[in-house]
């Protein structure tokens, strides 16, 4: 049936495309423009997720430079595009339904029934932000973990950039690094978070040393994990005082250096190298390559359902690769790069975007599923970070706890970092028992905590 829509001319693709676009541009205009914001949450979402690396790049998807990535299967990704962008666009629509549906209300008490479950994760990050006493400790704790580890990582291979590249030839380490690498994250966010509201510098200190720490382990994605949902609630804080320009500039600028990261660890450290490829790492990189991949992976598929056995895997990833041979076989990397050919011992796998695995498993059904939830949550993220930052007594702790929720949708809709999930459990399991033991030998913390968490 889907491969009917191959024949889909791309005139008509462009158009949808056109049109998606000017529906995303209109709905900022009105509902976070007009309304006092340069950015929001659900914006920012739905233009990372969907519009950036599907709408935008698409004219970019059918370009002969691909041949770069794709090889000999840059005709078949081709054939296949008009598939995989109606498939992706019907996702869209999905988180746009979703976000609607969180503002009806049936009147069947559903909705707070829901918000009483989703808003656990929040209270767990207010309570670790509520003792600065046990977020200096956890720091210290990251950062002599890092340390251990990056003395091992360069006394095997000197001085390098990528620590990740190493785990996959010495799999051994591979959990080790990540749960090392998840720590500090969540630690460093929940650090940079209480700074923006309390001023403590020490814990600025913390975040710094934590974000130069993971440098070394080749993973941009983690120092954005530190800085990104904190300096978009400092941005919507500012509302209309900073200007869309200074704020265009200031993610161009984030993402160059983003970029340069990745240089980096490739071991090309030349400014001038990198600024001269800049436009082709945008366009035709791995970094904004989810309509790419999506189809070089449909193009290579066999056509039979993966059934949920990658979300299976995901749940399972409390255990090693190395000592589970179903998440050997059925782990998302693991499947997407032995699916267009590559050793999934060596290669991380491809990203099918936020639609790719529900669809793999099952079908449209699994993509409509991914798009509603998706849209659920960010919408109910949005409007609790607008309504933390709302009046007087606005609280950017408040506001990042919110924020910790998006990160749980992310992992559920792409499972390749659903292990994260069992490490963000696990340190609200460790915070909650140092605040115990906190309490228990100094008493008067226990009035401090209650007063802190009165305020929040």
């Amino acid at each position: 049936m889907l491969s009917a829509l191959e024949s889909v001319p791309w005139s008509v693709l462009y158009t949808l495309d056109l049109l998606a676009i000017a529906l995303f541009a209109i709905s900022y205009y009105f509902q976070c423009y007009r309304k006092g914001y340069r950015i929001d949450f659900w914006h920012v979402q739905l233009f990372f997720v969907c519009v950036l690396p599907n709408m935008i790049l698409l004219p970019f998807a059918k370009n002969e430079l691909n041949k770069i990535v794709l090889g000999g299967d840059m005709d078949a990704v081709v054939q296949v595009m008009p598939v995989i962008f109606l498939i992706t666009l019907c996702g869209y629509f999905s988180i746009l339904i979703g976000g609607a549906l969180w503002r009806l209300r049936a009147g069947i008490g559903a909705r707070r029934s829901l918000v009483e479950l989703l808003e656990l994760v929040p209270r767990c990050s207010l309570m670790m932000m509520s003792s600065k006493s046990v977020l200096l400790f956890q720091a210290v704790l990251c950062l002599i973990l890092q340390s251990l580890i990056l003395a091992f990582y360069f006394s095997q291979v000197g001085l390098g950039f990528d620590l990740r590249h190493f785990t996959f030839e010495n799999p051994q380490w591979r959990p080790v690094a990540l749960l090392i690498s998840n720590y500090s994250v969540i630690i460093g966010s929940h650090c940079l978070a209480r700074y923006t509201e309390k001023k403590e510098r020490v814990l600025l200190l913390c975040t710094l040393l934590l974000t130069f720490g993971l440098l070394f382990f080749g993973s941009r994605s983690s120092l954005a994990g530190i800085y990104l949902s904190v300096l978009i609630c400092y941005f919507m804080k500012l509302r209309g005082r900073i200007s869309l320009f200074r704020l265009t500039t200031f993610i161009v600028l984030i993402t160059a250096v983003g970029f340069y990261l990745g240089s980096l660890r490739a071991g090309d450290y030349s400014p001038n190298e990198f600024f001269a490829s800049f436009a082709f790492l945008v366009l035709y990189g791995n970094t904004f390559s989810d309509l790419r991949d999506f189809a070089w992976i449909y193009s290579n598929w066999n056509h039979v359902p993966w059934a949920g056995k990658t979300y299976l895997a995901a749940l399972m990833s409390f255990l090693p690769r190395v000592a589970s041979n179903f998440r050997d076989t059925w782990g998302l990397g693991v499947l997407t790069a032995s699916t267009v050919g590559f050793d999934p011992q060596v290669h991380p796998g491809l990203r099918p975007g936020v639609f790719g695995e529900g669809f793999f498993n099952f079908g449209v059904l699994g993509v409509i599923a991914v798009g509603l939830m998706l849209g659920l949550v960010s919408r109910l993220v949005d409007t609790d970070v607008k309504r933390a930052l709302d009046g007087p007594h606005a609280s950017m702790i408040k506001a990042f706890a919110s924020t910790m929720l998006l990160g749980v949708a992310g992992s559920l809709a792409i499972t390749s970092g659903f292990s994260g999930l069992y490490v963000l459990g696990g340190i609200y399991l460790f915070s909650w028992v140092c605040i115990c033991v906190q309490r228990f030998f100094t008493p008067s913390v226990r009035t401090r905590l209650s007063t802190g968490s009165a305020h929040l």
